[in-house]
């Protein structure tokens, strides 16, 4: 069990929601010996129990069903972001870094993602591609936040819709309760537009008077616009047509329905 007198804090960070920002504020009110270095699954994964029960602070993209083995007061949660907004700017992320690899870098095979996002079309990238790039990118991008507050990991839509082919029951609706009913488990959830709550809930949590900035100095990867529009008119004019804004709708359509009751409207 964690030696604080406060609970352990768990930031189940969805991407492109800030997570940066989350992550270097938690840091403030942490000893460094005491956050854990894993940021991704494929680190958690690695961990003994003993060994992860050694961490206060747990944040990164990370299976929320990995961290169940932690004992002891948790304070978990995670941040939104409106769902079209939060996809575009991904992939407008992921093009910067894309751009940013060497041709060499690019040739690794590792690298097979950045390589899709420079050779696709914006309508090939959303719509098509090879299989095994499809699943990943259907993964973080078709509503990501039903399937992983429903499914409690990453990989959440690939495995329950391959359960719905053989579970009637396991409707889209269905889907979307769960994640709600798993989402209102959480000990709290904010919106990327009322980060101050989240401020206001660490320090009441911790007790602890940091001198750790406010969210409105802690602006990392950002650099598209900072509204929907911008976005759009942005994906325009790297060629993207009807096809794209099309199926835009299609991958948020159940993220929609959680954004309405978790989220923040204002934001749009």
């Amino acid at each position: 069990m964690s030696d604080h007198s406060y609970p352990r804090i768990i930031f189940l960070h969805i991407p492109k929601t800030a997570g940066q920002s989350v992550h270097h504020f938690l840091e403030f009110f942490v000893p460094p010996e005491k956050v854990s270095p894993a940021r991704v699954n494929s680190q958690l994964v690695t961990m003994s129990i003993s060994e992860m029960r050694q961490y206060q602070l747990f944040s990164g993209h990370l299976d929320w069903s990995l961290l169940d083995c932690l004992d002891g007061p948790k304070f978990t949660f995670s941040v939104l972001r409106e769902p079209v907004s939060r996809i575009v700017s991904f992939y407008l992320y992921l093009l910067r870094e894309a751009k940013g690899l060497s041709s060499d870098q690019l040739r690794l095979p590792q690298n097979a993602g950045p390589r899709a996002i420079l050779e696709l079309s914006c309508d090939q990238y959303f719509s098509a591609g090879p299989p095994d790039m499809r699943i990943f990118l259907d993964n973080h991008y078709n509503n990501f936040y039903a399937y992983y507050f429903a499914g409690r990991r990453f990989d959440g839509r690939q495995k329950l819709t391959l359960n719905q082919k053989f579970n009637k029951d396991l409707t889209d609706e269905k889907i979307v309760d769960m994640a709600c009913e798993n989402i209102r488990v959480l000990d709290a959830i904010y919106s990327v537009s009322e980060l101050h709550h989240l401020e206001s809930d660490i320090r009441t949590l911790t007790g602890i008077n940091s001198p750790a900035p406010t969210f409105d100095k802690l602006k990392i990867n950002t650099g598209d616009s900072n509204n929907i529009e911008g976005r759009m008119a942005e994906l325009a004019r790297l060629g993207a047509t009807q096809v794209t804004f099309n199926k835009l709708k299609e991958m948020t359509i159940l993220d929609q329905q959680i954004w309405e009751k978790f989220g923040d409207q204002s934001e749009s």
